[in-house]
């Protein structure tokens, strides 16, 4: 079950979300984003990976201060995607919460229109 405060903290904008887009349509937007985000976040882990691995690489100090640099920068974008991509999984996870807490909505939705 979804803890209570996460559901409240989304529970606006999902339901902004299925007034204008339709619960189908929310589904497919917010599969969507954590998708997307999740992608995200596997292709900058593996960039600081192989970051860490040309640090190694590197003898010329200018070059090593380069690539730590691009490291630092590079961990701080991982920082701020995993924090999208936990919103991204909150976001759907509400929307599944919002769904078993209202089921006629969605039995209307989808069997009596």
């Amino acid at each position: 079950m979804l803890d209570e405060r996460i559901f409240r903290e989304h529970y606006e904008t999902i339901l902004h979300m299925i007034r204008n887009l339709g619960i189908d349509n929310t589904d497919d937007f917010l599969r969507q984003e954590l998708s997307n985000a999740s992608r995200e976040v596997a292709a900058l882990r593996e960039k600081i990976l192989e970051t860490k691995s040309n640090l190694d690489k590197k003898t010329n100090m200018d070059e090593l201060r380069h690539i730590q640099y691009d490291l630092e920068d590079a961990q701080a974008l991982l920082k701020n995607l995993l924090h999208k991509l936990r919103t991204a999984d909150e976001r759907y996870l509400c929307l599944k919460e919002y769904l078993r807490r209202n089921p006629i909505e969605f039995l209307y939705s989808h069997f009596l229109t």
